[in-house]
């Protein structure tokens, strides 16, 4: 499953995504893994949630990062969720660029029963006919 949460800059998209994040350790029985491109959050997330800085782990791409996703589901098959903040902006893309993103994101997510959950800065009539099929918004 894919989850969306969208709104423009500044609307509070990554304070909705830590929330979520941090309240769902509760609530879910597998593992959690909290991918940014910035370190400015790590106090926010609860150390339950295997955070990860993808500047750190120079992930640049989509291929890289469906690569990292791929290869941190292989060595934890526990993992159940995946929050991921301000995904275009940590791949470098247009959001209308990203079909092929987020349909191998789908395929990974049906395999591997994982739920992601991602933040995108647009608004609803903003965001491409593809993604919202896919997300189901």
């Amino acid at each position: 499953m894919i989850q969306i949460i969208y709104g423009s800059k500044g609307s509070g998209k990554t304070k909705k995504i830590i929330d979520q994040a941090n309240s769902s350790i509760a609530k879910e029985l597998g593992d959690i893994v909290f991918i940014t491109d910035t370190s400015r959050y790590i106090r926010e997330i609860k150390y339950q949630i295997r955070f990860t800085n993808s500047k750190e782990s120079n992930i640049k791409t989509e291929d890289g990062l469906i690569g990292f996703i791929q290869g941190m589901i292989e060595a934890n098959y526990d993992i159940r969720l995946f929050f991921i903040d301000g995904i275009a902006r940590m791949i470098g893309k247009e959001l209308c660029e990203m079909e092929s993103f987020f349909s191998r994101l789908k395929a990974i997510a049906q395999k591997t029963e994982a739920t992601f959950v991602l933040t995108i800065s647009a608004d609803y009539d903003e965001i491409p006919a593809f993604l919202k099929e896919i997300a189901g918004i």
